[in-house]
């Protein structure tokens, strides 16, 4: 651990946390169900960091966390509650951190537990989440996660459970958060992936976005409100426009994309990557 807490020194508190050989039975920060918990939140003074963590949604993060490690006799904990102190509290060699931090500190929490060797499993933001690849894996879902106050918030998680890994899509994770009765906010409606012959208002908005100039002249289309094939029977809202072969061509290469290309340095350090991995 010396060597970690070297990496991390001017980022960690003085002093480190005290491990302890147990849970105790008045350690606050250990999850004993989830009533218990939720009281520790009653008649404290709000932040705009307190979110409300639906019960369905941590059960099913602690599920995916026993595929990930053997949760058997391992604590949960949570130090992440009003008035809590996660630099100074009392960490059991058995236990795992699973909770849903302050985001505006969430690197500075990654950093903290990656140095001193405490599994932790944690809520983390969606879009800005490889900030902690520095110190741990960042794990990513595709749905964003609707809290018990009502916040629709785009997550991914953050651990120290998966070795070296740097960053690693979650199917199951993601399975079982859609499963979550509080997640069924919305129809499940189907996608339509429409061929290129078909223009859209909404299509021209895009391109217009973007600053691409495109025109079609009345030769080029015909109106269509309805597609024979649509499994809605006709199926468009609105007007749309059937374009002939070339000018669908056209519509498909105008695209405002600007490639960007490694540098020579950057390609060398493509070259070494593995290269350890190779050598074993």
């Amino acid at each position: 651990m010396a060597e970690q807490l070297t990496l991390f020194k001017d980022e960690l508190p003085k002093r480190p946390p005290v491990r302890k050989p147990s849970g105790g039975s008045a350690n606050p920060i250990v999850f004993r169900d989830y009533d218990s918990y939720v009281a520790k939140f009653i008649n404290k003074e709000k932040t705009t960091d307190d979110t409300y963590t639906p019960r369905d949604v941590f059960d099913a993060v602690v599920k995916y966390v026993g595929t990930v490690v053997d949760m058997k006799d391992k604590l949960i904990l949570r130090p992440f509650y009003p008035g809590g102190d996660y630099e100074n509290a009392d960490y059991p060699e058995n236990g795992v951190v699973i909770d849903n931090p302050p985001f505006s500190m969430f690197t500075k929490i990654c950093a903290f537990y990656s140095a001193y060797g405490i599994p932790f499993f944690l809520f983390g933001p969606g879009l800005t989440i490889a900030s902690c690849c520095k110190y741990c894996t960042a794990v990513i879902i595709s749905e964003q996660i609707t809290f018990d106050n009502g916040a629709k918030i785009k997550c991914n998680f953050a651990s120290n459970l998966y070795g070296d890994t740097l960053i690693t899509t979650a199917p199951l994770l993601d399975q079982l958060l859609k499963a979550c009765p509080s997640q069924d906010t919305k129809v499940n409606l189907p996608k339509y992936e429409y061929p290129e012959n078909i223009l859209s208002v909404s299509d021209m908005q895009t391109k217009c976005r973007g600053g691409i100039p495109f025109a079609v002249s009345r030769h080029d289309a015909a109106v269509v409100r309805d597609l024979d094939l649509h499994p809605k029977g006709g199926g468009l809202f609105g007007d749309h426009f059937l374009l002939s072969a070339a000018k669908a061509a056209a519509k498909a290469s105008a695209i405002n994309i600007i490639p960007i290309n490694l540098s020579p340095r950057e390609r060398r350090i493509v070259e070494r990557l593995g290269e350890k991995q190779s050598e074993a």
